[in-house]
């Protein structure tokens, strides 16, 4: 087993938060890794898929305790690519972005590291209901098709707004939830999650990898199929 702990300053007033990071360390085994991020706490492990996961969840429930305001970070760095084209597989300012590499490439300029795809982001940080009335500013809401997976993401901005790259919409841009266009990602609503930047967070290493080994490039999340905008 290899683990390591860093960042360990001001984790006396956080006993609980250690010790849940310190536990997720002791439940693994040989086979998977995951890195676990807990306010101060920082802990890479190695074991087995199954007890890794098990450590997750338990440094999930540390998460929900964070408060919300914390997510809404990152609004204003995500408005500083307002109109940067989308591309299909893109991830980053230069070249354009699809929706999961706007949401990746945002969050890691916050030191958080998301996994690629909308798919996988929606098991990242804290579970939350999937109503707009349980969202805050900065939160991750996922969409899908009827009876499909999940194949679009976008960042909650309040206001019954979004903030995303659409390929509908041709670039990053808000959209109004209350608008005929806005009503097509209304309908579609079926997932939510925050992580928080810069607090406590919880990313797994572990579902990126598996990922990256057996999701081909044309599993990246598809175009949106919304209305053009007015």
């Amino acid at each position: 087993m290899q683990w390591q702990l860093v960042g360990i300053r001001n984790v006396a007033p956080r006993q609980p938060v250690a010790a849940i990071a310190l536990c997720a360390v002791v439940l693994c085994a040989t086979d998977a890794r995951a890195q676990l991020a807990a306010g101060p706490v920082h802990v890479d492990v190695t074991g087995d898929a199954r007890k890794v996961l098990t450590a997750i969840r338990a440094a999930e429930r540390v998460e929900s305790k964070i408060p919300a305001r914390s997510a809404a970070r990152v609004l204003p760095t995500a408005e500083r690519y307002l109109g940067v084209p989308y591309r299909w597989g893109g991830t980053s300012p230069k070249t354009g972005f699809d929706c999961s590499g706007f949401v990746q490439y945002v969050f890691a300029r916050h030191g958080t590291r998301l996994p690629r795809t909308s798919r996988e982001q929606a098991s990242s940080g804290q579970r939350l209901r999937a109503v707009w009335s349980a969202l805050r500013p900065g939160d991750l809401v996922m969409f899908a098709e009827p009876g499909r997976r999940i194949s679009h993401v976008a960042i909650y901005a309040g206001r019954r707004r979004i903030i995303h790259a659409s390929s509908s919409g041709g670039r990053v841009r808000y959209d109004a939830l209350d608008t005929k266009r806005g009503k097509w990602f209304t309908r579609r609503l079926v997932a939510a999650r925050r992580v928080s930047p810069r607090g406590a967070s919880l990313v797994s290493d572990l579902l990126a990898q598996q990922s990256r080994e057996v999701v081909p490039l044309l599993q990246l999340d598809p175009p949106d199929g919304a209305p053009a905008p007015d």
